[in-house]
């Protein structure tokens, strides 16, 4: 990762959010594409007492009425201030994934998604997730794994009876997410489910029941284990459409109110879908489920092909 921050040539500027203070640049190192990203961390607890004596003075435009001041200034801190992330080789996708555009709502009935929704994911080329994997089968980031049941489960090339055996396991790996700064009022970790026949929320049923029961119960657990966190402060969910195509469930905190992909149109909360199944076992198999995607997301042009094809046809 130094290398690459090292070596990193400045393109352009993906994405800059000024409410989360997190920046996507693009550029290039050597003749392959690299993205870094910003984002500005928290204070940590311990800081907090010392925000006014490591404040630089004067204060850069400083303004003041009746009781209110206001202005910039520098704060010297000991402690990291920055969140860094690198992506290298970065894909297209990943610039169309980082770089700012408009987001549309997607209305999927089960008929579009056998259509169009279905062919692109298997179309995903298996590398994609090759990360993913590399947690799961403990060569990268298993000093960071929290929780661990089982080892990675392949469907391929198994018959029948020991595909169905393995099935029955419903192993997973518990660790935190790449955006969780560490702190109980932030925490976010992911549930990633070792085997691979799971694509989407879409799959799921009640062959799934206890599964998605165990990740519920054990990410309780955890919290409560390590932070003292109640059940009642936690939001699990799932997303559709997900950035990944393996089957993983999202923990963060209640107080983490703006983590990202917490809204409606892309989060389906855990209970809800083990409810959901539970009442009807082929609920997500016959659902309309909306979804939130950008313009430039390979699906959404997908759809916009489809679309246009549709009105080619109708008017000739």
């Amino acid at each position: 990762m130094d290398q690459v921050i090292e070596q990193f040539q400045f393109e352009r500027v993906l994405s800059h959010d000024p409410r989360t203070k997190l920046v996507y640049i693009l550029g290039r190192i050597q003749d392959q594409h690299a993205i870094v990203s910003f984002e500005k961390a928290r204070y940590s607890d311990s800081e907090l007492p010392q925000l006014t004596t490591r404040t630089q003075r004067p204060l850069d435009d400083a303004n003041e009425n009746n009781i209110y001041g206001w202005g910039m200034a520098n704060v010297r801190l000991d402690a990291a201030d920055t969140h860094i992330k690198t992506i290298y080789p970065a894909t297209e996708l990943h610039i169309r994934k980082y770089e700012h555009q408009q987001r549309r709502m997607i209305v999927e009935t089960p008929a579009l998604y056998e259509q169009i929704t279905y062919p692109y994911i298997k179309s995903v080329p298996a590398e994609r997730i090759q990360w993913v994997i590399n947690i799961l089968n403990g060569t990268s980031e298993a000093d960071r794994v929290i929780y661990r049941q089982g080892n990675i489960k392949d469907s391929k090339d198994k018959d029948e009876e020991e595909k169905k055996e393995e099935e029955e396991e419903d192993e997973f790996v518990i660790l935190p997410d790449m955006k969780w700064d560490g702190t109980k009022e932030s925490l976010y970790w992911v549930a990633i489910a070792m085997r691979d026949d799971i694509l989407s929320l879409r799959s799921l049923n009640r062959t799934h029941l206890d599964l998605l029961k165990k990740i519920r119960d054990t990410a309780y657990r955890l919290a409560k284990e390590r932070y003292d966190m109640d059940k009642d402060l936690l939001r699990l969910f799932i997303h559709y459409q997900p950035s990944y195509y393996h089957f993983h469930v999202h923990i963060t905190a209640i107080s983490f109110a703006d983590a990202p992909g917490v809204v409606a149109g892309q989060a389906h909360l855990l209970d809800t879908v083990i409810d959901n199944i539970e009442l009807y076992n082929d609920y997500y198999q016959r659902a309309t489920l909306p979804f939130t995607i950008g313009e430039r997301h390979p699906l959404f042009l997908a759809y916009q092909q489809q679309e246009s094809s549709i009105t080619t046809s109708h008017s000739s």
